[in-house]
């Protein structure tokens, strides 16, 4: 994994896995030897991660509101980790100003997150399918995915210095028997939700048959138009 290769973590230290998910990454973290704590906000996420790696220490806290004495620790990590979260953390101000609180001076943070024209098709696809059946007031979901310039500004404001900062195209496969409605379905349900249950096939169609227009039907299949953003910054 190249972004946990670039947090490079060391035996011993401490490391906290932002958004950790269902706790892939903090496992690795602790095989390379770190102690780690895993934090997120979703239940279902968090009981997959006790499940899988009842070694591990896992707590559920909002990203936008946490310190040292919610973690439920009295000393602050060496390292912080996030992979495929960040983006969904909004204020994204005060994220990473508790980043920020719970490292020690010099701590580094590494992240991978979507960046600046991440998922633009997919999305326009949507709210292009939900006008095209007159349900173009139905609002949908929009990430934080900033540029390069955008985030480094953000990292310096909260108390970081830019290390290494990537952006990157990554069209990244659906898999067998999803389709780009399908990818729309799960990661922007609040707009479904708001279409009657008897229009889901015409907008599914409606979908499909736009993100198809616009490139993301493949000879290999179905992809998401993935754009990321990779950095390493340090706690000054």
């Amino acid at each position: 994994d190249a972004a946990l290769d670039l947090l490079a973590p060391r035996p011993g230290e401490r490391a906290l896995d932002l958004g950790c998910g269902t706790g892939r990454h903090a496992a690795q973290m602790a095989r390379r030897g770190a102690r780690v704590l895993g934090l997120d906000a979703d239940p279902d996420m968090l009981r997959k991660a006790r499940a899988d790696h009842p070694e591990l220490d896992f707590v559920r806290l909002d990203a936008a509101a946490f310190g040292l004495a919610d973690l439920g620790v009295d000393a602050p990590f060496d390292a912080c980790f996030s992979n495929a979260a960040l983006h969904w953390m909004t204020p994204q101000e005060s994220v990473l100003r508790n980043v920020r609180e719970v490292l020690v001076p010099s701590g580094r943070f590494v992240a991978e997150m979507g960046g600046a024209g991440n998922i633009a098709v997919l999305d326009a696809s949507l709210r292009d399918a939900l006008r095209e059946l007159g349900m173009g007031s139905v609002p949908t979901v929009s990430n934080y995915f900033p540029s390069t310039a955008e985030q480094a500004t953000a990292l310096e404001a909260a108390g970081f210095r830019v290390e290494e900062m990537t952006w990157f195209r990554r069209p990244t496969p659906l898999g067998p028997g999803t389709t780009a409605a399908d990818w729309t379905r799960h990661f922007r349900s609040a707009a479904w939700a708001a279409v009657p249950a008897d229009r889901h096939r015409d907008l599914a169609a409606a979908v499909d048959a736009r993100a198809a227009a616009r490139g993301l039907l493949t000879d290999e299949g179905w992809q998401a138009d993935y754009c990321r953003l990779r950095f390493r910054a340090c706690a000054t």
